[in-house]
């Protein structure tokens, strides 16, 4: 969804309006994902690595966001994906290729060998690393919802996916694990005004009425006591407006000594 923003902290050169620096308003594309069901996501992956590493782990998370398709192609790029079907979205980790050595070679007890370049993954890692991702992928639900049957898939590409965030473990490894759902949360209204509460307001209401196309030397030989002949189709034209806005229409008129208008339509 589309959120009021503002731009990055303006420069010292930046613009000034009455000797203060101004930064930009615009509409950015925000997450409608709480972060509270986030935080639980982050809880649960956290003691799930816990109790299989044997070891404190220390997990910090990242706002959800809608990253653009740019950032989603290198988000992807040389990743390994595992697909969540859930009953109200789908999931999908996400762990580049640097983050799912260093989470294999933590499990096997060999931390250091994570920063070697260019290292691969055995077939065995690969396997070790697939049942840790259907281990932790069970916190899942509180954002995609959950299913009968929890099932992790690995496959070769996701499309289509709009929400992201992510959990940078920080203790004892560095290494982050993407989380992706192919749907954002549909924004829920909050309260909500009755109508009685703004019976008190006064608004201001005048009619227009719409008597046609004239030139503009009519207009100008027009005097006070003139007369206009309106015919009787255009009074069935009438708008009330509050402001600039039409809120009814119907057709103008007098009764009982004064204008009126007999309401027909909302506007």
């Amino acid at each position: 969804m589309k959120s009021l923003g503002f731009d990055a902290p303006p420069e010292r050169s930046a613009q000034r309006i009455d000797g203060k620096r101004v930064r930009a308003a615009k509409f950015q594309m925000r997450s409608a994902l709480p972060i509270s069901a986030a935080c639980v996501v982050a809880n649960g992956v956290r003691e799930t690595l816990s109790s299989l590493l044997g070891a404190p782990v220390g997990i910090r998370l990242f706002e959800p966001c809608i990253p653009s398709p740019q950032a989603w192609r290198a988000l992807l790029r040389d990743a390994r994906l595992y697909r969540v079907r859930g009953a109200l979205a789908d999931a999908a980790v996400v762990l580049r290729a640097p983050d799912a050595v260093a989470l294999a070679a933590t499990l096997f007890g060999e931390a250091q060998l994570a920063q070697l370049p260019e290292r691969g993954l055995s077939p065995l890692e690969c396997d070790v690393l697939d049942r840790l991702v259907s281990a932790f992928s069970a916190n899942l639900g509180t954002v995609c919802g959950t299913r009968e049957n929890h099932s992790v898939e690995r496959v070769a590409a996701i499309a289509g996916f709009v929400t992201y965030f992510e959990l940078l473990v920080t203790d004892p490894i560095g290494s982050r694990i993407g989380i992706a759902l192919s749907r954002d949360p549909s924004p829920q209204c909050g309260a909500t005004l009755d109508v009685d509460v703004l019976s008190g307001v006064t608004v201001a209401a005048r009619a227009s009425l719409d008597l046609g196309l004239t030139d503009v030397a009519g207009v100008t030989r027009l005097r006070p006591g003139g007369v206009i002949a309106v015919p009787h189709s255009r009074l069935q034209r009438c708008v009330l407006l509050a402001g600039s806005r039409g809120i009814l229409r119907g057709t103008c008129g007098v009764r009982n000594g004064r204008y009126a208008v007999a309401v027909d339509a909302r506007a």
